[in-house]
């Protein structure tokens, strides 16, 4: 429990309350894209290795989610998806954004078994809280 108290306690208590429903959506989806790709499509079984596998990384998605969308947060791939004209009817418009959003919300989920982990450690070696601040109050209060 003291690693897990430590990742918890490296986030500003708002930064962890904000963000829950993009974290579950995208963890979920992590596991459905990652579950499709399975190779054993001849496999009748649900449960199997690869699944088990799976598990383990949207586990680890799960707990080190806030951190990878703290590291993505002004990165490349942030500041070039917001930064895309996009050309086309409404409807297009509509459904290039919620497309991109959820690519992008899979790709954090995706990475941050990685990122977050590394993101983490940073955090911890410094003995920083990590924080987005969005001049937004706090509604979660």
């Amino acid at each position: 429990m003291g690693i897990y108290l430590s990742i918890t306690s490296h986030l500003e208590p708002t930064y962890r309350k904000q963000y829950n429903i993009r974290r579950l959506i995208s963890c979920f989806l992590l596991f459905w894209v990652m579950k499709l790709s399975d190779s054993n499509t001849h496999d009748h079984y649900w449960l199997n290795g690869q699944t088990f596998l799976i598990l383990i990384w949207v586990a680890l998605a799960w707990i080190f989610w806030h951190y990878a969308f703290w590291r993505f947060q002004g990165g490349i791939i942030d500041t070039f998806s917001r930064n895309m004209i996009y050309f086309g009817s409404i409807w297009s418009l509509i459904w290039k954004l919620v497309a991109q959003n959820l690519i992008i919300m899979v790709w954090i989920a995706f990475i941050s078994p990685i990122s977050g982990i590394k993101t983490w450690r940073k955090a911890v070696k410094h003995n920083r809280k990590l924080f987005i601040d969005n001049q937004k109050s706090d509604i979660w209060n």
